[in-house]
């Protein structure tokens, strides 16, 4: 019972991840547009597929989130650059 919570709430985790995702590569999209402001909306890719390599990689091996060097690694680079790509369209949104 334990584990089919635990699955759930990596689904779920995931998800939300993907939403967020999905929701910073439509606001880049809107303002590059609406600004004329070259964004490069095309570099979520990379955090995309670095996440998603990450949750693969853990998929694969069948162990928990945690504690796997080349899981980590993937989900932290991934993380890491979404939270730059991020920081920066909020820098030229409102303006340095």
């Amino acid at each position: 019972m334990l584990e089919i919570a635990k699955d759930v709430l990596s689904i779920y985790a995931w998800l939300v991840i993907g939403a967020l995702i999905v929701f910073i590569w439509h606001i880049a999209g809107f303002y590059e547009k609406a600004s004329g402001q070259p964004v490069g909306q095309r570099f979520l890719i990379l955090p995309s597929l670095l996440l998603a390599s990450g949750v693969i990689w853990y998929i694969r091996w069948d162990c928990d989130f945690v504690g796997q060097p080349v899981g980590d690694v993937l989900l932290f680079a991934g993380g890491m650059l979404l939270f730059l790509f991020a920081a920066r369209l909020e820098k030229m949104m409102t303006g340095e």
